[in-house]
This record gives C-alpha cells, structure tokens and sequence, in this order.
C-alpha cells in the first residue's frame, strides 16, 4: 500500500470518528433537554394534582448576566419554611422583593413548588417542550443514519 493510499485510508478513519462523534453530540445534546423538559412536565403535573395553594413572600431576586431576574420565593408549610426560585425570569423583575405571590406546592413534597400566577396548567409548557425534543431526537436519529449511510457530513 502506498503512502498516499495510507493516508488517505487514516483520513478517512477521522472523518467517521468525526461523524460519530457529531451523531453522539446531537443526541446527547436533544436528551438532555428532553431529561430536564420530563422532570419539569413532571415537577408540574405533580405540584398541579397533588397541589397545596399559600401565599409565598419574594424576598430576594436573583440577576442573571442577561439582565434579567428571577424572584426568590419564601413560604411557610406546617411552620417549616422552604425557599425556591422562580422558573420564570424577566427584565424587568416581574415581582418586587416584600411582594406576595401565590404559591402551589406539593403535599406530599413540601419543597416541590411553584409560583402559581399563570392561567395554564403548570405541566403544559414543559409537557409540550417534552414532546418537541422527543420528535427532535427521532428526526435528528433518522437524518444522522441517512447521512451516514451516504458517507455525508451531519453537521
């Protein structure tokens, strides 16, 4: 075998690590979001169906480097306090620290809560973003094997 064919053949062992490895990222990358989108569908339907209503204090906000604020919630569940952050962030701040919100948390899981401020179940949102990384995550597996079978780059 000739030194041009040599390298060319090590080329091409790279270029199919390479396509691996970007299927891998992509999948990896979708499963993560459909991981966390789950646990929030979930958090959601949970704290929605198992739900407790109370009243929660703001007592700090949180700045993210974007500009934006998301409320730090204190409330009160059989005289233990428990704190959470909010899920939604804005700019401006959407409550003020001293506001009162209302507050839904899980009976049985004091801990698991959310603001309860929206006219749309709790679940929606996440459930919906559940099923959009799962359709992504079958098409993106659909076009990296087409591509791989046609020797073409994913990416």
């Amino acid at each position: 075998m000739s030194a041009g064919k040599k390298i060319e053949k090590t080329f091409g062992v790279f270029e199919t690590i390479l396509r691996g490895c970007s299927w891998l990222g992509i999948n990896l990358f979708i499963v993560g979001f459909l991981c966390w989108a789950s646990y929030e569908t979930f958090a959601g339907f949970r704290v929605q169906t198992n739900g407790e209503n109370t009243t929660g204090h703001v007592v700090g906000l949180d700045h993210f480097d974007e500009g934006a604020y998301s409320a730090v919630v204190e409330y009160e569940v059989n005289g233990k306090t428990y704190t959470f952050e909010d899920d939604t962030a804005s700019d401006p701040p959407k409550y003020s620290i001293g506001e009162d919100v209302p507050v839904l948390y899980d009976r049985s899981n004091p801990s698991l809560a959310r603001v309860n401020d929206g006219v749309l179940p709790l679940w929606l949102f996440p459930g919906v973003m559940t099923g959009i990384c799962f359709i992504g995550l079958i098409v993106a597996n659909i076009w990296g094997v087409r591509a791989w079978k046609r020797g073409e780059d994913m990416l």
